[in-house]
């Protein structure tokens, strides 16, 4: 009767010729990768620093400008201030404008008695 599977033999020598083949090509390909960055590390020493792009200019310290702009807000939600230049408009704490918003609210409501089905 035959076999329905592949036979137990291998030929060894070959899968060491081909992953001998392997090795050889991964040192070589290593190796030239080290000459090419030699080659192009030994440029990269000898330029100048690069000049500031033009404005606007990407942040250099995203945490710090955060904190910077936190506390900008913070201080805009919490104090009195003016918006513009001509001091024509201004800013009060979120808590005092959410405290009259209510108050006006609860003002312009009907009495309880008298509310409308």
């Amino acid at each position: 009767m035959g076999r329905a599977h592949e036979p137990h033999r291998i030929d060894a020598p070959a899968l060491h010729k081909l992953g001998g083949l392997f090795v050889v090509l991964f040192v070589v390909i290593l190796y030239g990768m080290y000459v090419l960055w030699q080659h192009v590390h030994s440029r990269t020493l000898n330029l100048p620093p690069p000049a500031l792009p033009p404005q606007p200019r990407l942040q250099v310290n995203p945490p710090a400008d955060r904190i910077a702009q936190y506390h900008l807000q913070t201080q805009q939600l919490t104090t009195y201030g003016w918006t513009d230049a001509s001091h024509r408009t201004a800013h009060i704490p979120i808590e005092r404008a959410m405290a009259l918003l209510v108050r006006k609210q609860a003002a312009s409501r009907p009495e309880n008695g008298s509310s409308s089905p």
